[in-house]
């Protein structure tokens, strides 16, 4: 998701990034105001730094177990059925009992992740796992149809998938 978010504005990395350089301006600066040592308060920010890092982590490592649980509470399972189907006019994605469709003309881009197509659509995301295809060309078919309905625009602006059409 963190491809996800950068490409609408900031990443979680980039803001992860901003808060640390923050932190380390401000603890610094008035650590050193404060304590009249440069050096005392260097210390505590590093600290505050590991911190932070750990915190992190532990959100992300509980974050999938919580998801899961909060889920199943509903009613819901945490694997869902997905369909994902092209037409001249639209991508028609089916999670389970949500359907959304979204005219070619709001399709900003399509890029490529470590597992995942993403067709950025305005500012929502349409996720497609590279597992779902069962060669490389049938990936590479799907990029192709793909491609040719989306705007000029938005085929300028998805570098990966042009790549994939290259090789």
């Amino acid at each position: 998701m963190a491809y996800i978010k950068a490409r609408r504005g900031l990443s979680p990395r980039q803001t992860m990034l901003i808060l640390v350089i923050c932190m380390c301006a401000l603890g610094v600066s008035v650590g050193a105001w404060t304590s009249g040592s440069w050096l005392v308060a260097v210390l505590p920010v590093e600290f505050a730094i590991v911190g932070l890092m750990v915190g992190g982590l532990i959100v992300r490592l509980a974050s999938a177990p919580l998801m899961r649980r909060a889920l199943t509470e509903r009613g819901q399972t945490y694997e869902q059925q997905l369909t994902l189907r092209l037409t001249p006019e639209a991508i028609v994605y089916d999670l389970a009992d949500l359907t959304t469709i979204a005219r070619w003309s709001c399709v900003t881009d399509l890029y490529l992740t470590r597992k995942y197509w993403v067709f950025l659509v305005q500012s929502s995301a349409m996720v497609l796992p590279r597992r779902f295809f069962a060669t490389r060309e049938h990936e590479r078919n799907f990029i192709a149809q793909a491609m040719s309905l989306m705007p000029s625009a938005a085929q300028d602006r998805s570098p990966d998938a042009a790549k994939v059409l290259k090789t």
